[in-house]
């Protein structure tokens, strides 16, 4: 497989968008490799040391260490991974977006470019190692996409997950254990003002920068995704030109989750076994109504782009989720 540009499928969005359950889904399939939010495989793995999906340190994974190994002949550490972090910063921060939406039509010469020559031996070495087609990484970042998008080795396909901002914004809210480092850490937590704000600029910069050339990008509402999973989890592999023979579904809303080398993402990336999928209405109640209003505020001209109701929790709205939920 030497030689050969890596398959990448990769789901762009907002934090919370329930991305890692979406990759793990795809992970499971044949010659798909999940490998999680790889753009944190730097920072969280390399340096903070931070689990890998199958329960020990990323730099201890011996899948990781394979790879990384074929990539760069040797286990990085942690000065070459801070090199490679802080390249990366200098490119995706949101203080960039005007460079790169002046300057993404111009002719480019990117030989001799550190960071994406680094990336191109990153993804390489998945597919290689691996021996998968396609490789799942969840990153979200819109940016970092477009620096893939750049690299000749890299056959890039992007599904862009969306999630309503009221749902979004409350679990952005909620205390949630980060189990990488068997403590009390808890996931980070955002404001309402922030959550929507970052929501809004994130779901504009993936549709501006991903959203062509067509058969190379597919929208997807979470709320679709969780309703009726196995037709929509087809529609993704279809649009790598994939055709499953069979699902990792034991029901129709029920999937059977395989431990994966995600490096970084949702809690949810460790659990095993039979898991159901079930639309999540609790924001509906558990936000409060100035959060709500202000949430919508900020959002609106996407919710209405995305079909969301402006004002969900009426009976019409809760006599649906029912029915799906059912």
């Amino acid at each position: 497989m030497t030689g050969a540009r890596a398959k990448v499928l990769y789901i762009a969005g907002s934090g919370r968008s329930g991305s890692t359950i979406l990759d793990r889904i795809l992970g499971q399939l044949d010659g798909f490799f999940s490998v999680g939010e790889l753009c944190n495989l730097w920072d969280r793995g390399l340096v903070a040391h931070r689990k890998c999906g199958c329960g020990v340190p990323v730099d201890q994974c011996p899948t990781w260490r394979g790879i990384l190994a074929r990539g760069f002949g040797h286990q990085p550490d942690e000065t070459e991974a801070s090199r490679v972090i802080a390249l990366r910063r200098g490119r995706v921060r949101v203080r960039h977006i005007p460079r790169v939406l002046a300057t993404r039509r111009r002719r480019r010469d990117d030989d001799g470019d550190e960071l994406l020559g680094v990336l191109a031996r990153l993804y390489g070495a998945v597919r290689e190692q691996t021996g998968c087609r396609v490789i799942v990484d969840s990153s979200k970042a819109p940016l970092y996409a477009e620096l893939l998008a750049r690299i000749p080795s890299v056959d890039l396909y992007v599904v862009h997950l969306v999630r309503d901002p009221r749902a979004t914004a409350y679990s952005w809210l909620r205390k949630k254990q980060l189990p990488d480092f068997d403590d009390v850490r808890q996931m980070q937590r955002l404001r309402p003002l922030k959550s929507s704000g970052l929501w809004t600029l994130w779901q504009t910069m993936s549709e501006l920068l991903m959203g062509r050339p067509p058969g190379r990008y597919l929208r997807l509402r979470y709320e679709d995704f969780v309703a009726d999973p196995q037709p929509a989890v087809r529609r993704v592999a279809a649009l790598v030109g994939e055709e499953p023979s069979t699902l990792p579904f034991v029901s129709a809303a029920a999937v059977r989750l395989q431990v994966t080398h995600s490096v970084s993402g949702n809690p949810n990336r460790f659990e095993t076994g039979p898991v159901q999928l079930r639309p999540d209405t609790e924001w509906v109640d558990g936000l409060s109504r100035p959060h709500r209003a202000l949430v919508t505020a900020v959002t609106w001209p996407l919710l209405l782009r995305y079909r969301y109701p402006l004002r969900p929790g009426g009976r019409l709205w809760r006599r649906q989720a029912s029915a799906v939920n059912r």
